[in-house]
């Protein structure tokens, strides 16, 4: 499951995979940032072991928007 959400000029892309062993989601955080010089791309962990898959999205976009708020370093 992906899901893609402008938020603050950037747009942050989340995904959500089953553990290999079956036993919850975890999830992937992509922030993209559309610049004079072109598109960067950022790629974080996210902790955490989740029960569904939207958990462990709403968790990586949560994540994404606490990362861009601080001002992370790409």
């Amino acid at each position: 499951m992906k899901l893609r959400e402008p938020y603050k000029g950037y747009i942050i892309e989340a995904m959500s995979l089953e553990r290999s062993d079956g036993q919850g989601f975890v999830s992937d955080l992509f922030i993209e940032n559309h610049g004079g010089e072109g598109v960067t791309v950022t790629q974080f962990g996210v902790p955490g072991t989740f029960s569904t898959k939207e958990l462990a999205i709403q968790n990586a976009v949560v994540s994404g928007r606490r990362k861009i708020d601080v001002g992370f370093a790409a």
